[in-house]
């Protein structure tokens, strides 16, 4: 009979260790679950987009090259979509990478522009246009530097673009709407564009002021850093978020183009190229 109990007991503690591992291996899972673990790094600004028939992907703009590469979730390289730019023109943004926005069959598609700056009269030239993956062209508007989609639900789907000629001045826009055969079925928005952030600091190029425009600030001030083009820092503003827009002042600046740092939300930053006349 002590035998018997013995062995019982033996299972019993068996069972029992066994039982901890499980609950203890359990306890590790979860715990790295719950820690913030890296994944992978770029060399390029990104975003994440959902695309209507493959899902979520992450997407670049490889300046240099001039491609629109797109990977998995898992970081492997899904497609690379070569952009035309032309000789000494630059590319400057990349949105709305999309499946059956721009084309009624859910055709990979997205949005790019580029520039051409004109060093002599200090001012740029923008083209925005709406390719589909091969690269043919849906859409080309010259003069577009900026452009929104808005899902106007019944009424349908509109691409609304803003046309800029910065070599009068003052400057002249030009704002027009097309109508898309698709929807904007995505989660998550597919472009650069933060809450903060509707539109680009204006004028562009600036004589004495710059303005911010601005809907969603924490109250605190705005750091704004203006840097030549060697990189040296030139001039810091702090603004305050009373103010609508936020104001910059350029006096003191020689005429030229500067790249203007933008700083909130304690460390959110964005990063905008401007012209001082």
């Amino acid at each position: 009979m002590a035998v018997i109990l013995l062995s019982k007991t033996n299972t019993m503690k068996r069972s029992i260790k066994g039982l901890l591992l499980i609950m203890a291996l359990f306890t590790n899972i979860q715990f790295l679950r719950a820690q913030i673990q890296f994944e992978s790094s770029y060399n390029h600004s990104g975003t994440y987009t959902q695309l209507a028939v493959s899902g979520y992907k992450f997407y670049l703009m490889d300046v240099s090259l001039n491609q629109c590469r797109i990977y998995n979730t898992d970081h492997s390289l899904w497609k690379t979509i070569s952009l035309e730019v032309p000789v000494n023109q630059y590319l400057y943004d990349i949105k709305y990478l999309s499946e059956g926005l721009f084309t009624a069959d859910q055709q990979l598609c997205l949005v790019y522009t580029y520039y051409a700056y004109d060093e002599t009269n200090l001012f740029y030239t923008y083209t925005t246009r709406v390719v589909r993956e091969n690269g043919s062209i849906l859409l080309e508007i010259p003069g577009c530097q900026y452009y929104y989609v808005n899902d106007l639900g019944a009424e349908g789907t509109k691409l609304v673009t803003y046309s800029y000629d910065y070599s009068i001045f003052p400057y002249t826009i030009q704002t027009a709407v097309y109508h898309l055969p698709g929807s904007l079925n995505t989660g998550i928005k597919p472009d650069h564009v933060t809450e903060a952030f509707t539109h680009h600091p204006f004028p562009n190029p600036a004589d004495e002021y710059l303005l911010i425009p601005q809907e969603v600030f924490d109250g605190r001030p705005i750091q704004v850093v203006l840097k030549d083009v060697q990189g040296k820092t030139v001039a810091e503003r702090r603004v305050s978020c009373s103010d609508v827009p936020l104001k910059v002042s350029l006096n003191g600046l020689a005429s030229g183009p500067y790249t203007c740092m933008i700083t909130y939300n304690s460390g959110v930053c964005h990063g905008f190229t401007i012209i001082k006349r």
